[in-house]
């Protein structure tokens, strides 16, 4: 993939991590912790995956915060979503209306307990989107 590429999550108990961890091994670019703060030059990235766990049907606090306080119009927005039982939700839906002037492409989501087993999953997402 041409362009620069960050894969900003935020993880409360490690999945969301992992899978970003995933996603970083297959397409690279800079992993952005947002709970611990870290930042990354939003500006010059083309494509900013963004990983959230599903909190009550919807994005996680952290995550919605970061994304209402930086600018990815323009930009290629690809969400990632971790849950229990409640799968995507509203989780894309909501990163949408938080990203609305960019191109938002199709999520993924899995169980937390199957993330270890995701690879193999993430690798034909990231296929069928155009990424990898």
């Amino acid at each position: 993939m041409n362009g620069k590429i960050i894969i900003a999550y935020f993880s409360q108990s490690g999945n969301t991590k992992k899978l970003a961890n995933m996603i970083h091994a297959e397409v690279g670019g800079t992993l952005l912790d947002i709970e611990k703060g870290e930042s990354a030059d939003l500006k010059t990235a083309d494509t900013v995956f963004v990983g959230t766990p599903n909190w009550s049907a919807t994005v996680s606090k952290p995550v919605k915060d970061f994304l209402s306080t930086v600018d990815l119009a323009q930009k290629t927005v690809i969400p990632f979503c971790t849950h229990g039982m409640g799968g995507l939700q509203n989780v894309a839906a909501d990163i949408e209306k938080l990203c609305p002037n960019s191109k938002v492409l199709k999520s993924f989501a899995i169980k937390g307990v199957e993330v270890d087993t995701a690879p193999e999953k993430v690798k034909a997402w990231l296929k069928e989107i155009g990424i990898n």
